[in-house]
């Protein structure tokens, strides 16, 4: 896991699914699974309009909007739907000190549901209501696709990022991308 850590913080995320995919096929077979090789970038002209309307929307608030956080909700928890929800900021964060997380400036009214990942949420429901954390190989499974759902996410940030500079304003300023209660796997597009 400290691998695949180090490589988001370099920004290598397509080598942290990589690494992530083939240490879950490592495994024997479960449920979660099913996420290798399975993207989200068919999402990506819908994030795109998400994150305009958002800045758009912040900047009619007269929003000084220096910095955005997409956030991926809890979502190994929070099975029944997996959405994104997005935060401006005034100042450039440092993710350094965790409590800039809560100095947001403003917040998108609607979140946007992430589609494709169905069957994911209800392997995360059996593996909840079953407890089958208590089995050490689906435990180990269930975390490193919960590193391959997150490392796709910010697939589809730093493509629809990467396909709206110079396009839109909100492509300008640094996008901080990542999940409920997994801050400490944070990737920032630039």
């Amino acid at each position: 896991m400290e691998q695949i850590e180090s490589l988001i913080q370099a920004g290598k995320i397509a080598e942290a699914i990589k690494e992530a995919e083939t240490a879950l096929g490592q495994l024997p077979p479960t449920d979660f699974h099913q996420v290798i090789g399975k993207d989200l970038l068919h999402l990506q002209p819908i994030m795109g309009k998400f994150l305009s309307n958002f800045y758009e929307t912040m900047e009619e608030e007269e929003s000084d909007i220096k910095a955005i956080y997409v956030e991926m909700n809890s979502f190994s928890v929070q099975y029944e739907r997996w959405f994104i929800h997005l935060l401006s900021y005034d100042t450039v964060p440092n993710i350094g000190n965790p409590d800039w997380l809560k100095e947001f400036t403003g917040e998108s009214e609607k979140n946007l549901t992430i589609t494709g990942y169905e069957a994911l949420q209800a392997a995360n429901k059996e593996y909840m209501q079953s407890e089958g954390y208590r089995d050490n190989e689906r435990r180990q499974a269930c975390e490193l696709h919960e590193y391959i759902v997150i490392l796709r996410f910010q697939e589809l940030v730093k493509s629809t990022v990467k396909a709206q500079k110079g396009k839109a304003a909100w492509a300008d300023v640094p996008v901080f991308v990542a999940a409920h209660d997994f801050e400490d796997l944070m990737y920032v597009v630039e």
